[in-house]
């Protein structure tokens, strides 16, 4: 007793109410709920917290038994105290630590995607090309391979990295990035493509710095262009649009497509969103794209907002600081 809650057994002895002193004020009435019913003659057993002004709260486990007379009158109570609260935060890490794995093997899992359908693409062109003997893209294509490929590198150690992995923070790489070329680049490889038919447009100044983490920007721009793609008619447009504002860099990223239906836009960025469809070739979903994008620009400092009217398209606004 004297260990768990600090004070003079002795005391407790003479002054049994010290002891709800210590008890936490939103467990109190649990515990004084509980208590009545041990002098009912019902055994129980549940969890609360100590509370310690000066230092950290007390989780405890108890475990109580009435003893009856043979007239099932309650005599006396007998039972256990326990500490337990090690026991509660390796649980509560262990908890968050399943979590944060499911995540990082759902983000890469989904965002994988997009690179590989790159790759995947410039294969076909290759294999095209190499048949007819035309081989003037060969440099590009090479290009276009080795940077999916570090794209996927690199998502996979951000992701996967056992800081990540080991902190209840992700961590965050920041840069000050020239994002228009970034942008650029990123969209070089879908526009090259031969299997996307929709046209790609940058519109922006000729520089303008962004403090960002650079995969975690690939990452968002990959899911709102692999989402445009999933949701544009093969004759229609993709516009990234890039300003230089006084306190940050917007980035609208906007696409003519069949936009979103008003009942789903409030749980668009919900994780395994119900707001989740096929795209227009039967791609499945499975609603995690867009919760990802959010969380990606929100542990950056960022904001995001959307505007979408069904048959006239999509705009993601992104603000990211300078």
């Amino acid at each position: 007793m004297e260990e768990i809650w600090k004070g003079s057994l002795e005391g407790y002895l003479n002054k049994p109410e010290l002891l709800m002193e210590m008890v936490h004020p939103d467990d109190a009435p649990l515990l004084l709920n509980k208590y009545e019913r041990l002098l009912q003659g019902h055994a129980c057993n549940f969890e609360f917290r100590l509370y310690f002004p000066d230092s950290f709260d007390k989780k405890v486990r108890l475990d109580a038994y009435p003893i009856m007379d043979e007239g099932d009158q309650v005599t006396a109570i007998s039972g256990m105290v326990e500490d337990i609260t090690l026991q509660t935060q390796y649980l509560d890490y262990l908890i968050e630590f399943t979590r944060k794995k499911n995540t990082a093997l759902e983000i890469v899992s989904h965002d994988l995607r997009g690179p590989l359908a790159i790759v995947r693409s410039i294969a076909d062109s290759l294999e095209k090309d190499h048949q007819e003997q035309v081989y003037d893209e060969i440099t590009n294509y090479t290009r276009f391979i080795k940077q999916a490929c570090e794209s996927c590198v690199n998502l996979i150690s951000d992701v996967l990295n056992e800081e990540h992995l080991k902190s209840h923070t992700i961590n965050v790489n920041f840069d000050r990035v020239e994002i228009v070329q970034k942008v650029r680049e990123v969209i070089e490889p879908y526009a090259s493509s031969e299997s996307i038919s929709q046209t790609f447009e940058v519109i922006a100044p000729s520089r303008a710095f962004a403090i960002i983490d650079i995969v975690k920007f690939d990452q968002i721009m990959n899911n709102l262009i692999a989402n445009s793609i999933k949701f544009t008619k093969p004759d229609g447009k993709i516009t990234i649009t890039i300003k230089d504002e006084a306190n940050h860099v917007l980035v609208a990223h906007h696409d003519d497509g069949v936009g979103i239906p008003e009942k789903d836009q409030p749980y668009i960025f919900d994780r395994f969103t119900k707001a989740a469809r096929e795209g227009l070739s039967g791609e499945k979903s499975v609603g995690i794209g867009l919760s990802i994008v959010k969380n990606l620009v929100d542990i950056q400092g960022g904001q995001i907002w959307f505007e979408s009217k069904e048959g006239k398209g999509t705009t993601f606004f992104i603000s990211l600081q300078k």
